[in-house]
């Protein structure tokens, strides 16, 4: 059963305490007592570094919000779990399989991941692999594998997964490998995707109902026009397809009373009438538009697609199918939404933590590099990046690319990269840092202005014995996971990792998660 993501608080010793999540916060919302509580929602979206949303001005922060839900949640899947099976399945023994957006970068996976900590779904001392981080439309497309038959899919067929949620749209074109060892996936395109989900539609919709009441919906209580809006939703939504009109049930209300020649906007008898034309206009284009080339440019990019399969909440809206349809039947020959379309993300989750190995090959989102110290040139090198040092005349902060973007990696595929550390002080040693950056873009000459977004950090390798301009290796490895890199430096015999973990707020605890794992 579709849940709600609903935080309902109160304050409690002057502190907010959520105090419902779901549909009990909904319902808390619709009753006399609702001016008690504040309600959280759609606040998911906010992680989306490329979307501009408006300020957030709760005073329960974003992840914080998140890691209530999620706690919330998961106490109660927990419970169902031991309730059905019985005390011998412990909590501990549980592997978790998180499921976000494509379009993400690595410091919103970092949220989710801390805000899991937090929920106590996982403890920082569990092994990182415990809870796993896939990409949405990853794991629905484990979800229509399983239905390939159906399609007749078979070895070098090529398929799309339109991953049409609440909130985002996420796209990835991926290619079918059958061998002796069973059917394997490989992504072909980048995924990518935006934030144009079925959210967005009710925002349309609810626009269009304040326009159609004008100044009277103006004296509305405050709960007409959300209660619409979800009647719309939850009822209408998913089954308009563009040529029917939509008859909308209006709640009783003495407010629809006032509201004068009502059947000049479609009222009459405790009904609405709203014309397929302006619905289709007006409520579902702009978003759907949106959509569609979302779903052109990863044709473009794959070139040649047998299958295209829509899914998610959105995906199983019958208009959207349709656009779909009429848009690309000439180009693909399969266009349909799985059974279900709704369940393919959570579903396949599942099939993700019990195989993670059904994608073997993932084209990389972004550009990762370092920072090093290179010969620097005259005419090119700013000044105030020249340094003398013992090897001579050097360039600092020169970007040096670990892992270009775009380029495919094998599931757990390893890239190895050589650096060196030379002393330059005779100084007591103090501790080292490895940083990794990651941009959207091509490599850069320089690492100036941009923000460190990961690091590795470790003890002084020099001695104070040592002479100036010894020199000390460290090998770098980057583990291409599921949807983290692990990355691994290795120097004087001993390894320090870190999972791409992010300076900002709490970076000490976030800390704390890196550790030394062998030595």
């Amino acid at each position: 059963m579709y849940t709600p993501t609903l935080n309902l608080y109160k304050k409690v010793n002057g502190k907010h305490k959520m105090v419902e999540w779901g549909w009990k916060s909904k319902m808390e919302m619709e009753s006399p007592s609702r001016s008690e509580y504040t309600q959280l929602y759609q606040y998911k979206p906010y992680l989306d570094e490329n979307l501009a949303m408006k300020s957030w001005t709760n005073s329960v922060s974003v992840p914080n919000a998140i890691s209530d839900y999620l706690h919330s949640f998961h106490e109660y899947a927990a419970d169902k779990i031991l309730q059905e099976f019985g005390p011998s399945f412990s909590r501990k023994k549980f592997r978790y399989c998180l499921t976000v957006p494509a379009m993400w970068s690595d410091r919103a996976k970092d949220v989710m991941r801390q805000a899991a900590i937090r929920a106590n779904i996982i403890t920082e001392a569990d092994h990182p692999d415990r809870l796993m981080l896939v990409s949405e439309p990853e794991a629905a497309a484990l979800y229509c594998e399983r239905a390939c038959k159906q399609y007749d899919l078979g070895h070098g067929d090529r398929f799309l997964i339109c991953d049409a949620g609440g909130g985002t749209v996420d796209l990835i074109v991926y290619d079918i490998a059958i061998s002796s060892h069973g059917r394997h996936l490989s992504e072909v395109t980048k995924g990518h995707g935006a934030s144009c989900g079925s959210m967005f539609i009710d925002l349309n919709f609810g626009n269009l109902l304040i326009e159609k009441f004008g100044k009277h919906g103006a004296k509305f209580p405050d709960n007409i026009i959300p209660a619409l809006v979800d009647t719309f939703a939850y009822q209408h939504k998913p089954h308009f397809d563009g040529i029917e009109d939509m008859y909308l049930a209006l709640p009783r209300s003495r407010c629809f009373d006032d509201i004068e020649n009502s059947e000049d906007i479609g009222i009459d008898d405790g009904y609405m009438c709203l014309k397929a034309s302006e619905l289709k206009h007006i409520v579902f284009e702009p978003v759907v538009k949106k959509v569609l080339a979302l779903i052109q440019e990863q044709l473009d990019k794959a070139k040649d697609c047998t299958a295209i399969f829509m899914v998610g909440g959105f995906g199983s809206s019958t208009y959207l199918l349709n656009r779909v349809k009429q848009e690309f039947h000439g180009m693909v020959r399969t266009i349909s939404a799985p059974y279900k379309p709704e369940i393919a993300v959570v579903c396949g989750a599942v099939y993700v933590g019990l195989n993670p190995k059904t994608v073997t090959a993932r084209v990389t989102r972004r550009c990762y590099g370092t920072n090093v110290h290179q010969r620097f040139e005259e005419g090119i090198d700013p000044i105030e990046l020249r340094r003398s040092l013992t090897a001579g005349i050097r360039c600092i902060q020169r970007f040096s690319t670990l892992m270009k973007r775009g380029q495919l990696v094998q599931m757990n595929e390893c890239v190895t990269h050589t650096f060196y550390y030379t002393k330059e002080s005779t100084f007591k040693p103090e501790d080292y840092s490895f940083n990794i950056y990651t941009i959207d873009g091509e490599p850069p000459r320089y690492t100036t202005g941009i923000s460190t977004s990961a690091y590795i950090s470790f003890p002084s390798p020099f001695k104070l014995s040592d002479p100036l301009g010894h020199m000390v290796e460290i090998e770098v490895k980057l583990y291409f996971g599921l949807s983290e890199i692990k990355v691994v430096g290795i120097i004087q015999g001993k390894e320090y990792f870190t999972r791409l973990q992010f300076d900002g707020e709490d970076s000490e605890e976030r800390n704390k998660y890196q550790r030394k794992i062998r030595q």
